[in-house]
């Protein structure tokens, strides 16, 4: 008796399946799984999309997550409605003009593109369609964003005040040197020796010597017969060795004994000058282009993620 209701139970079950008309079943499989003002988004669509995603540099990695494919989608369609609104459709020529422009920069024949097109299992309709789309988003970008951001003097101003620190500058610097050198073939015990006259000649520098006369006494350097004065100079030019040791000495300071292959030296600072900041005049240009790029980051993902959306009722089933 079991097994008898067992047997009816699965027939009845059976009989109710066959009975569903063949257009119910497809609606069970082909669900919506999304609705765009009304238009639905069935999972058919979805999966499809996510094929061709699949295709796309990484998209092995990317569609992973069903929902964000979905809302990838559903943007896609959101934009292909705002480009029909504002009339920003794609004319054939301009897809044409295009391709011809990629294969152009990339010294590629029609054949080369294509093979490299098979490569990526992508057919020549289907990357057509890729190119038809971006044209279309990019127009609606123009519309949108493009010619409404703009970055005025006063904001360029703003921001340089806000981040000097960004475009500082070493002042140019006039030094004295003294330099005693280090003989070819020098034994250790001669650079010992050498090394301890250095340091001598530094403490009487330190000590309030007159560097001029030590430098006319001692160096070995340029400018030696000058008194060491080798003029006005950037600390970015010099050797890192010097540029370490004068970085942040002020005028009329003596520098650290400063060791090198050629031997020992000793800077002393007369006097700064030039600019420690870059001037606006001359940054102007890069902050402009900076803050523009920002601006149109900003605006791009607001209007992805918010103003295209609100201008269409979505509801998500997924």
């Amino acid at each position: 008796m079991i097994i008898k209701s067992i047997l009816i139970n699965c027939l009845a079950v059976l009989t109710f399946v066959a009975s569903v008309p063949p257009t119910v079943r497809a609606e069970v499989v082909n669900r919506i799984v999304a609705t765009i003002d009304g238009e639905p988004v069935t999972l058919i669509e979805l999966e499809r999309y996510a094929e061709v995603a699949k295709k796309r540099p990484g998209g092995e990695q990317a569609v992973v997550d069903q929902r964000a494919i979905l809302d990838e989608l559903v943007l896609d369609k959101i934009i292909t409605k705002q480009v029909e609104v504002l009339g920003l459709k794609a004319s054939d020529q301009q897809v044409d003009n295009y391709i011809e422009s990629i294969r152009t920069r990339n010294n590629l024949s029609e054949e080369q593109l294509r093979e490299a097109l098979r490569q990526q299992n992508l057919s020549w309709d289907q990357y057509r369609v890729q190119v038809r789309a971006d044209i279309e988003r990019a127009n609606l970008i123009n519309r949108e964003i493009r010619t409404k951001v703009n970055v005025s003097p006063e904001e360029v101003e703003r921001y340089y005040k806000a981040h000097l620190d960004e475009y500082g500058t070493s002042p140019k610097v006039h030094a004295r040197l003294i330099s005693l050198l280090v003989p070819k073939n020098a034994s250790d015990a001669d650079k010992a020796e050498l090394r301890a006259k250095a340091e001598e000649v530094h403490k009487l520098a330190v000590d309030g010597g007159n560097f001029a006369k030590l430098a006319k006494e001692y160096s070995q350097g340029p400018a030696a017969a000058e008194g060491g004065d080798i003029g006005e100079i950037e600390p970015a030019e010099m050797q890192p060795e010097f540029a370490k040791a004068v970085a942040g000495l002020k005028p009329g300071e003596v520098s650290p004994l400063i060791t090198t292959a050629e031997g020992f030296h000793i800077l002393e600072i007369e006097q700064q000058s030039g600019e420690t900041h870059r001037p606006l005049a001359a940054v102007s240009e890069e902050i402009q282009e900076k803050l523009y790029k920002e601006a149109m980051e900003t605006r791009y993902d607001r209007l992805l993620n918010q103003d295209l959306r609100s201008r269409h009722h979505v509801e998500i089933m997924l």
